[in-house]
């Protein structure tokens, strides 16, 4: 008798795919089609805003704020640098007030309800670097984008949310521990944080506050998924949904172990490059290593235009006969998310606790040898 269990694609190594670097401003990208690149290599160079900041100047002078205005030292619209003389007030009884701009900025807009001066920074330069060994295929010059065909191990989580990002990867916690809020820092801005057993909302909304591009973990609450995607548990379909940072669940809903395969992989690309698509649940991992362009070069991909349609297949389910030497995970109520070897099956059924006959197969785990119906195994591909 043929007894069947799902299969699930969770990673699949040195696979030729496509990664698109995008500039962050208006700039010029310095590549061509078919130029051969390196991480480093700049692809293009940008403009950047780099925000605002506010000064109280109406408290700083002792004043009201429709007094502000005659004490400035520059006009609105003015450029300023760290140090200069922004505004300036003399007192008989209470002597001289200078105040100097806390940064190079230009003078914004001066809020005369509240006395608040609005510095707007310069913009600054930033380049853009490849990120990856690889070959630039496709230039838009108006999206300031640049398709690059590489090598990167993938990782297929359950499901996500949120476009195309990228970043440093950071793995904040063990894999059976919460991410949460307190752990989300200001330093961690524009990375990909990697978390362990489950995430909460308040350590998602903190981690938009500090600018983190995504956040990868095994587990989260349905009912904060569901606020993610458009009200809907939109399991396991794309959601297509953006809430300003980048998700991929591993493993599903509630609260276990990211798996070992899936942490282990993640935990080597520690402190590097990646790339992550929440609303298709796919982590990327580029090669490193130099040597990988030769699969590059001679690994050709269908035009651009045919392959934005194609999806892969890591995590779809299909059925396959289960037997001894596969690699399996547990995805019961018992021992949820381990990971091991069949050693054994049994011939006949058992009648397990629950008052339900099945068939049991006994799977060698890293700690355990484990007795677990066959209905409660996923095949790892």
């Amino acid at each position: 008798m043929s007894l069947l269990s799902p299969t699930r694609l969770r990673i699949q190594k040195e696979a030729i795919v496509r990664l698109t670097r995008s500039l962050k401003g208006t700039g010029l990208i310095t590549v061509s089609p078919g130029q051969e690149v390196s991480p480093s290599d700049v692809v293009g160079t940008a403009s950047v805003s780099g925000g605002f900041r506010v000064v109280s100047l109406a408290d700083l002078l002792g004043v009201g704020p429709s007094d502000v205005e005659k004490y400035l030292r520059r006009a609105v619209g003015q450029r300023i640098y760290k140090g200069e003389l922004l505004a300036y007030k003399s007192s008989f009884l209470k002597g001289k007030k200078i105040i100097v701009s806390p940064t190079d900025g230009v003078l914004d807009f001066l809020n005369p309800k509240t006395g608040e001066l609005r510095l707007r920074f310069l913009p600054k330069k930033q380049d853009l670097p490849a990120g990856v060994y690889g070959i630039v295929e496709v230039i838009d010059r108006q999206k300031g984008q640049v398709v690059i065909r590489t090598q990167a191990s993938l990782v297929f989580g359950m499901f996500g949310s949120g476009r195309v990002r990228d970043g440093t990867l950071h793995v904040v916690t063990k894999r059976d521990e919460f991410l949460e809020k307190k752990l989300i820092l200001p330093t961690l801005g524009e990375q990909i944080l990697v978390g362990g057993s489950l995430i909460f909302k308040d350590a998602i909304t903190a981690a938009i506050s500090a600018g983190v591009n995504g956040m990868i973990t095994r587990g989260i609450n349905a009912k904060d998924y569901r606020g993610m995607s458009g009200g809907k548990l939109i399991f396991p379909k794309k959601s297509e949904n953006d809430i300003g940072i980048s998700i991929v669940v591993c493993e599903g809903f509630g609260s276990i172990p990211i798996g070992e395969d899936i942490y282990e992989i993640l935990s080597s690309f520690d402190d590097k490059f990646v790339s992550i698509d929440g609303d298709r649940g796919i982590i990327y991992l580029p090669s490193f290593q130099s040597q990988s362009m030769t699969k590059v070069r001679t690994t050709k991909l269908p035009p651009l235009k045919e392959s934005e349609t194609i999806r892969y297949v890591g995590g779809e389910n299909n059925l396959e006969e289960i037997t001894v030497g596969l690699r399996v995970r547990i995805i019961g109520n018992s021992y949820p998310g381990n990971q091991g070897r069949i050693i054994s099956l049994d011939q006949a059924e058992t009648l397990i606790p629950s008052g339900v006959r099945a068939f049991m197969a006994t799977v060698e785990t890293k700690r355990y040898r484990l007795k677990i119906p066959v209905a409660n195994l996923e095949i790892i591909l």
